[in-house]
């Protein structure tokens, strides 16, 4: 999902520049022409005729405030600093110094300052809905969804055509998991931004937290069709068409996003950088999404796509060549399955620097793998998992087999997707009817649900083979998947979880505690994970065990603290983790 936007100084505001610094129409005639040029586009002109200003009246407040919107913006951050810093000191409580002292604390990373600010900023006056909005995109980033809500509700009370407010509410309800309520939002902005590439795009998130892949494939196309370098869109139009089995048609959208994106830096927003990551993927739906793992408070990364054979212009040492310096590199390749060829490949470049979860170990992760990986582990039980071709199964089919109840999933599948228990010999022959798909896992399925009726699903993070709760998912049905099962979780749920978090133990106690640190062992990865469950026996009973577990910290703060209290402890040792390695490195 792309991030939310604040007001921009921009001609496609649609608003007049005068509205935003407050500028009188008598202004002298430089200032006017600076108002002119950035009307029609001319943000430099403009801001050199600003300094012109200034230069002949160090004290003109319109100058001032100005400067400094567009340097805050797009300039430098200690000029804009100081140009707001004045305006301040020179007219106290201005509302648009502070109004623009507050986005730059937002872009400095510094929420709590900017939130401060913007609240101090509307205390004096509440009419002007970018305040607003602005409050509402640093409230969502800190968490507090329902407060970021109740910011764009006032910004688009202001101004009903607030396109942007529209777009950054249907952001925060679709983090919400409200993805009905986030798609009508999204089709309000696109009734008043209809060539927005970007809302289409954030319309189709909606209707895939819907299920509704045809709908999602038409707003992805929509977006597409209007900017077809979209980066995430093409991505994600890959991973749909993964999703509705016509794989070879994603093919290119992962080829054209990959070289769309080029070398994507993202530049710390700390004061220095402990590190430059080079984030290693590939161009294809087998990346682990790396976007929480590494805090940009703390770190700048460098994220780069491997072409499949063939499809580039350059090999990828020939890629690597090209890159600026980095410290550390992660292989964010992720998916054995999916990404076999692209790991091959990584395992044979030559970095020079030291590389977290080395391509050769991932491969070794696959689910029909898991079995021999974890065999005897006192206290885990790892079902038999089969990896098979469809003509094996078209064999089984014919003989009535296999013997129910079995878990089937194609290959490389995550999140439930096509992902069902054969009650019935019957059901194999229906699910292939279903699925036109070559490679499949078969898996006995193992009963784990818990006494009181319900089944529970955990996730466990391994940070440099050390185990860290992330999740617990409750539900009545035996497929649990947290990103389901997470908004209907009641108080008593949210209790039980917020306590694994506080104390994994009190549930992974004993031979279980010691089965699960073991596994974090064998799997041997700088960073992994495992779902999996307690049967009535006691056991752990493992679903799966790779590098492709997915944190993050979207849950607003009101509903789900805890996680905001515990979570970061998988952030924080990640960056443990690579000062480690880089202290290793440099002895």
């Amino acid at each position: 999902m792309s991030a939310l936007k604040g007001q921009r100084l921009s001609p496609k505001s649609g608003r007049r520049p005068q509205a935003i610094i407050g500028a009188a129409p008598d202004e002298p005639t430089l200032f006017r022409r600076a108002l002119e040029h950035l009307q029609t586009g001319g943000r430099v002109v403009a801001a050199a005729l600003c300094r012109r200003v200034l230069a002949r009246d160090p004290r003109h407040r319109q100058a001032l405030l100005l400067l400094g919107a567009l340097e805050v913006e797009d300039g430098d951050p200690a000029v804009a600093e100081r140009l707001l810093s004045r305006a301040l000191e020179l007219y106290p409580g201005e509302f648009f110094a502070l109004h623009n002292l507050a986005k730059l604390r937002q872009r400095q990373g510094d929420g709590a300052a900017a939130i401060a600010i913007f609240e101090q900023a509307l205390a004096r006056r509440q009419d002007f809905a970018p305040s607003f909005n602005d409050l509402g995109v640093s409230l969502h980033r800190a968490g507090r969804h329902a407060a970021a809500l109740a910011a764009f509700d006032r910004a688009l009370m202001i101004d009903p055509a607030y396109a942007v407010a529209h777009g950054n509410r249907g952001r925060v309800l679709l983090d919400a998991r409200r993805a009905g309520d986030a798609a009508a939002a999204f089709r309000r902005e696109i009734a008043l931004a209809p060539g927005s590439s970007e809302a289409w795009y954030n319309l189709a998130l909606a209707h895939d937290a819907l299920d509704d892949l045809a709908e999602t494939e038409t707003a992805l196309r929509q977006a597409l069709a209007l900017d077809p370098g979209h980066v995430a869109a093409n991505f994600q139009l890959a991973l749909v068409l993964e999703r509705l089995h016509r794989p070879a048609e994603a093919v290119p959208y992962c080829i054209t996003g990959a070289r769309r994106q080029g070398l994507a830096l993202k530049p710390c927003l700390g004061i220095t950088a402990e590190a430059r990551v080079l984030l290693l993927g590939a161009a294809g739906a087998c990346n682990l999404p790396t976007r929480a793992l590494f805090d940009r408070r703390r770190f700048e990364t460098i994220a780069v796509h491997l072409l499949p054979p063939g499809a580039g212009e350059a090999g990828p040492s020939e890629l690597l060549e090209r890159l600026p310096p980095y410290d550390i590199a992660f292989n964010a390749i992720a998916d054995p399955d999916r990404g076999a060829a692209f790991l091959a490949v990584a395992a044979g470049l030559r970095l020079g620097r030291p590389l977290l979860n080395p391509p050769k170990r991932v491969l070794g992760t696959r689910r029909d793998l898991s079995p021999l990986l974890f065999a005897d582990i006192p206290g885990l039980a790892v079902p038999p998992t089969r990896r098979v071709t469809r003509g094996e199964l078209l064999a089984l089919v014919a003989a009535g087999a296999p013997a129910p109840p079995m878990l089937i999933r194609p290959c490389g599948a995550h999140g439930g997707s096509d992902l069902k228990r054969l009650d019935r010999p019957a059901a194999l022959a229906a699910y292939l009817d279903r699925v036109p798909l070559d490679e499949f896992y078969l898996t006995e399925y193992c009963d784990y649900r818990s006494e009181d009726g319900y089944y529970r699903k955990y996730r466990l993070i391994f940070v440099d083979r050390e185990v860290f709760p992330y999740h617990l998912a409750v539900a009545k049905d035996w497929m649990v998947h947290y990103w389901r099962a997470g908004p209907a979780q009641t108080p008593w749920m949210k209790r039980e979880e917020a306590a694994f978090l506080a104390h994994y133990r009190s549930v992974f106690d004993g031979r279980r505690g010691e089965a699960v640190r073991e596994a974090a062992r064998r799997l041997d990865l700088d960073y992994g994970g495992m779902d999996c469950a307690i049967t009535r026996d006691g056991s752990v009973l493992l679903f799966e065990a790779n590098a492709g577990m997915l944190v993050h910290l979207d849950e607003s703060r009101e509903d789900f603290a805890y996680k905001h209290a515990f979570v970061p402890r998988i952030f924080d040792a990640v960056a443990a983790m690579v000062e480690r390695r880089l202290r290793a490195s440099a002895g």
